[in-house]
């Protein structure tokens, strides 16, 4: 799993597609981690794909469905040559 996601750009689009996908969070990538920050100002860093999953799941999307939408973000970054 850790090869589908790792690497800046492959954050960044998992950043970019968890932030559309789920309601009322804002995801940004940091060194090896993301950051999801609420609108309260609660900020928790998940530094797995998983813990990613656990804070977003419930925020009306399914985690399977979430979990679809962010590999297919991340899968769209082209591989350095």
């Amino acid at each position: 799993m850790a090869a589908f996601v790792s690497g800046p750009r492959r954050r960044a689009a998992i950043a970019a597609a968890a932030t559309r996908h789920a309601r009322g969070v804002r995801v940004r990538v940091v060194d090896r981690a993301w950051t999801v920050a609420r609108p309260t100002g609660k900020v928790t860093v998940c530094r797995t794909f998983d813990q990613l999953l656990d804070e977003l799941t419930g925020r009306c999307v399914d985690r399977r469905v979430l979990r679809s939408v962010l590999l297919d973000a991340a899968g769209s970054v082209p591989t350095p040559s």
